[in-house]
């Protein structure tokens, strides 16, 4: 009864962090330099609505930086008007990095039990849960739909705002291409012995 009794322990891990910081990019000539992946002009609260996973971002707070031609009706660079005489392509109004993806919150927790087998060899027991409350961490928007072509994103062909919202729907682990344990995805259970001596 003593060996069995005695050795426990608990650890537990609290991890709180703002979300990163991102921005947006179009996928078009849409600033007239002759480069793609400008950004856009921001006209709107872009955090306007339901914060939450399928409607995180406000894609219509966001324009293309020119003034875009109805009749051509296409969102793309081409219907960028020139207006007595002046082209209205210019760069975004969007800074970079000016906007926050969702907070990352997690909570680790584990068990484990000292067994000393001889007098110099231990063995321990673990069982070790990560993301305790099952809590969703998705992960940020760094290379969202609005970064695709006008087609694929809803870019409302005659104002050149942005249709509808951006949803969330990776986890961080998820979206760097390598799920693993603690990284911000669902409740993950590991047991493990480990010897010391």
């Amino acid at each position: 009864w003593p060996r069995l009794a005695g050795g426990w322990g608990i650890d537990g891990v609290l991890t709180l962090q703002s979300g990163q910081p991102f921005h947006l990019n179009l996928f078009d000539d849409y600033n007239g330099t002759g480069e793609f992946f400008p950004r856009p002009d921001v006209v709107g609260n872009a955090f306007a609505g339901a914060h939450s996973p399928d409607a995180f971002l406000n894609l219509s707070a966001f324009q293309v930086p020119c003034t875009v031609d109805p009749a051509v009706g296409d969102g793309f660079a081409d219907s960028c008007m020139v207006v007595n005489g002046v082209n209205t392509q210019h760069f975004g109004s969007m800074g970079r990095n000016s906007l926050r993806g969702p907070d990352f919150r997690q909570f680790d927790l584990a068990l484990f039990k000292d067994t000393p087998v001889t007098e110099r060899l231990t063995a321990q027991i673990r069982v070790e849960v990560y993301n305790l409350p099952n809590h969703p961490n998705f992960a940020s928007p760094l290379y969202p739909g609005f970064a695709a072509a006008a087609d694929n994103n809803g870019i409302d062909g005659a104002t050149g705002r942005g249709i509808g919202f951006l949803p969330l729907t990776e986890t961080g682990d998820v979206g760097v291409g390598n799920p693993f344990l603690g990284g911000g995805g669902p409740r993950g259970i590991q047991l493990a012995v480990k010897l010391t001596f």
